[in-house]
């Protein structure tokens, strides 16, 4: 049998790096961050510990990559939205429903977000990942509202703070549904409610500067 390619053991690299993030996915979901064990991960998946930390230094280490790779998709799915021929106020709308369907298809790993989020406050490594995240979903949604100013349909604002918004009301209200009983809360309505309200708020009356 002749040797593997380099193609060949990083194809091989990348699937078992693939394998164990999804391992990771599962029980991080099932027992939270700080029950995970390494070695209830690679039992999961049959290899011995050595093999986990030959692909990840620590579980924070496999913890971060974990939610870096789920915050990539989210970017990814929404980054697009600002080149998609819709008026900017439609735009807004599916950044918004794409989101908040990103989250409830994890809804597992809500949980584990809160316990990122309190190890971000002593993480900077951690905080750092979360930044990255944020920034990029802010830009696209910026890109949206600054198009939506130039063209007359909203009004003048301060596009910075605006931008971040949508994104805090999203996240505050999927994640808090994880914690408290949704009879308390239902997320859906709350985005769409409060959404409307600033979404409406954006657009310019008559006699707005463009």
């Amino acid at each position: 049998m002749s040797p593997r390619t380099r193609e060949q053991n990083e194809q091989i690299r990348r699937e078992r790096r693939a394998q164990i993030l999804e391992a990771a996915r599962q029980i991080f979901a099932e027992r939270g961050f700080h029950a995970a064990k390494m070695s209830d991960i690679a039992q999961a998946i049959g290899v011995s510990q050595g093999t986990l930390y030959h692909y990840f230094r620590s579980k924070d280490d496999l913890f971060l990559a974990l939610l870096s790779t789920w915050a990539e998709r989210l970017a990814d799915t929404v980054g697009g939205l600002p080149d998609v021929p819709l008026s900017a106020t439609d735009k807004m709308w599916a950044m918004t429903r794409l989101a908040t369907a990103f989250l409830q298809a994890d809804v597992e790993l809500l949980p584990v977000l809160v316990e990122f989020w309190a190890y971000a406050l002593h993480n900077p490594k951690a905080a750092a990942s979360f930044r990255h995240l944020f920034e990029a979903m802010q830009q696209s949604c910026a890109a949206i509202i600054e198009e939506g100013i130039a063209n007359g349909e909203f009004k003048p604002i301060d596009v910075q703070t605006l931008s971040a918004l949508p994104l805090v009301i999203v996240d505050g209200a999927i994640v808090l549904a994880s914690i408290i009983d949704r009879d308390l809360m239902q997320p859906e309505q709350v985005i769409e409610k409060t959404q409307r309200l600033v979404f409406d708020g954006l657009l310019a009356e008559k006699g707005d500067a463009p």
